[in-house]
């Protein structure tokens, strides 16, 4: 790792702010290890060897790579879950440096360094270092699967397509959502790979290390609940609910009158407990939704763009946060009200690139995913990875014109 004294700094800092935060925000109780559940799954495969909420009680509800790896974490060093906390600050401090080894292979060591700088410091990754989200965990799966994907695009061989296959799957095995994303992702390496050369084996390998994770998980679930179940349980509740609720008050108070007010949905909350589900009532959701959506077509496509705008909206809505909104607004401005716009310019600019037109299809292919099922703005976090990457080179511009003056 060939950093300056200076980078080091930086890095130490960036850790220290991470693990300073988070530890903060576990300790003071604003942060709980049961959020979502994840944690209480770890801790189930930790004393009883199963994937489930409780004894007897499996679940799909929740994607196997982030329980596994706390449960990871607890058999090696115990069940303290300040230790998570620490360790999303490492694997948060590794993410800024695959972003900076992937920056400068694209753009130089300059814009390398600048991307680190931006991304150690970013506000939204250092807040969710404090929580028991995926994101931390995603986020760093996305950035190492760009990054070996950058060099099997560079030198395609097996070895690397085999790594980038398996750093693409288990994106996908943390967040259902990404399961078409990384199918977009991993068809157009294939494409890549193949005009340059790369043999059919190795394409083969490619596909089937990125299958391999969600097939595992797709293969328990069926071997459990006897139907195939390639991601979460929850997805069918997530895409009604986003149906019925208006973008501006998902998350609010105001979220229960929309959704006690719609027949459908009290029916099926009826059906059972929403967290530990075999899956059949989260298929009724899904079956509703494709009612809705037949129903009202028009609708849905208006749905769909509004969803898209919410998604990449500059800064969240206002809500009862843990958090001042005026200093969630704030931060957002300075820091997404001008990575986003530049980060798009940067993809337009630079779009001849090969791998800024993997970026492509990852913001395409997440964009269309989350507009068509449910957009929240904590979903688009690995998608700035590519952002910050794209708005480099232009900050080094920047910089070097100020000191030309």
């Amino acid at each position: 790792m060939n950093l300056s004294k200076a980078l080091w700094a930086l890095l130490l800092i960036g850790l220290a702010v991470r693990a300073g935060y988070g530890s903060r925000v576990i300790l003071t109780g604003v942060s709980h290890p049961s959020m979502d559940e994840y944690e209480t799954i770890a801790r189930q495969l930790v004393d009883h060897g199963r994937f489930q909420f409780a004894p007897g009680k499996p679940t799909a509800a929740r994607e196997p790579a982030y329980p596994l790896f706390i449960a990871g974490l607890y058999l090696l060093f115990g069940k303290h879950p300040l230790l998570v906390i620490l360790a999303h600050a490492l694997l948060g401090a590794w993410t800024c440096l695959l972003i900076r080894a992937l920056t400068a292979r694209l753009f130089g060591g300059r814009a390398g360094d600048a991307a680190f700088a931006v991304s150690l410091f970013y506000p939204y990754f250092i807040f969710y270092t404090g929580y028991f989200y995926r994101e931390t965990f995603l986020c760093w799966a996305v950035s190492l699967a760009l990054y070996l994907l950058s060099l099997m695009l560079e030198r395609p061989d097996g070895r690397r397509a085999a790594a980038a296959g398996l750093a693409t799957g288990l994106c996908a095995a943390t967040l259902s959502s990404w399961i078409p994303i990384c199918g977009a992702i991993g068809l157009w390496a294939v494409w890549r790979a193949a005009s340059k050369g790369l043999p059919k084996k190795s394409l083969l390998a490619l596909l089937a290390c990125a299958a391999l994770l969600p097939s595992l998980w797709a293969l328990r679930n069926a071997a459990v609940f006897h139907r195939l179940i390639p991601g979460s349980t929850l997805g069918g509740f997530n895409f009604y609910t986003a149906l019925i609720v208006p973008e501006e008050f998902r998350g609010s108070s105001r979220e229960y009158e929309f959704e006690a007010a719609d027949p459908h949905w009290r029916r099926l909350m009826d059906m059972s407990d929403i967290m530990v589900d075999d899956g059949s009532q989260q298929a009724a959701f899904f079956a509703q939704a494709v009612e809705w959506i037949k129903a009202h077509p028009g609708r849905y496509l208006a749905h769909c763009w509004h969803q898209a705008v919410k998604l990449w909206r500059l800064y969240p809505y206002p809500r009862a946060y843990q958090h001042s909104f005026g200093l969630i607004k704030a931060l957002s401005l300075a820091s997404d009200g001008w990575l986003i716009p530049l980060g798009f310019f940067g993809l337009i600019l630079h779009r001849r690139k090969p791998e800024v037109a993997l970026f492509g299809v990852l913001l395409g292919a997440g964009t269309l995913t989350y507009a068509a099922f449910s957009a929240i703005v904590r979903y688009r976090l690995p998608m700035m990875i590519p952002l910050i990457i794209l708005c480099a080179p232009a900050l080094v511009a920047g910089y070097d014109r100020l000191r030309a003056r």
